[in-house]
C-alpha cells in the first residue's frame, strides 16, 4: 500500500491547503509542495474543524505518515484511548473489518477524533535502561533487527506512555532485567 510521507501541511490566507510530501514508493524521493484540492474544498465549505478531522482521518487510515505535528500527536493519543478499540481497523477477519468500517463513518467516530485532537499527551514520560557491566545504558532507538543504546541519558528515547515502553521492552529476549524509569526534566 502506498502512502504520502508528510513534511509540512500549510493553510494559506486564501484558504488553500498546501502539503509538502513525497510518495513512499517512488525513488529518488522528491518532496514537493502541492495543493490538496479536496482538503481545500473542505476548508472553504465546512471550515477548519472539519479539515482537522479529515487530515487526522488520513493519518489514522495510513494514507498520511510521518511528520511531527498536531495530527501525529492526536494519532498517538487516539491509539491510547480505550474507546478507540471499537473503531480500530487493524483487526483480523473480513466481517469484523467491514463492521468496523461502518462504525468509522458515524458521528461517534468524529467525536472520538475531536477528543484526540483536543487531548494532551501525559505529563509523565518514561525511558528504558539496562545494566551494562555495572553502568547503565539507555535505549535510544529501535531498528529493523535490534535496539540502539547510549550511555548518555540525554540521548535516551523518551516514551509518552508506559505501555509503549513495555511493548518495546517485550520485543527483546533477555529483557526481564531491563528497567523502566520515569524521565525527569523533559
Amino acid at each position: 500500500m502506498s502512502y504520502d510521507i508528510i513534511k509540512k501541511i500549510k493553510i494559506t490566507e486564501d484558504k488553500k491547503v498546501l502539503i509538502t510530501c513525497a510518495s513512499n514508493n517512488v525513488c529518488p524521493r522528491t518532496f514537493e509542495e502541492v495543493e490538496s484540492f479536496s482538503l481545500s474544498k473542505i476548508l472553504k465549505e465546512e471550515g477548519k474543524d472539519k479539515l482537522d478531522l479529515e487530515i487526522l482521518k488520513a493519518y489514522e487510515s495510513g494514507c498520511f505518515q510521518r511528520g511531527s505535528n498536531k495530527y501525529t500527536r492526536a494519532l498517538h493519543i487516539l491509539r491510547h484511548l480505550p474507546e478507540y478499540e471499537n473503531f480500530n481497523w487493524r483487526i483480523n477477519g473480513k466481517k469484523a473489518y467491514e463492521k468496523v468500517q461502518k462504525k468509522r463513518e458515524t458521528a461517534e467516530f468524529d467525536v472520538l477524533l475531536q477528543k484526540a485532537l483536543n487531548g494532551h499527551l501525559p505529563e509523565e514520560k518514561f525511558i528504558l535502561l539496562k545494566d551494562n557491566y555495572g553502568s547503565p545504558v539507555y535505549f535510544r532507538k529501535l531498528t529493523k533487527w535490534t535496539g540502539k543504546w547510549t550511555s548518555d541519558k540525554e540521548k535516551a528515547k523518551i516514551f509518552n506512555y508506559k505501555e509503549d515502553t513495555e511493548r518495546v521492552k517485550n520485543l527483546f529476549t533477555e529483557s526481564k532485567d531491563w528497567k523502566i524509569e520515569e524521565a525527569q526534566n523533559v
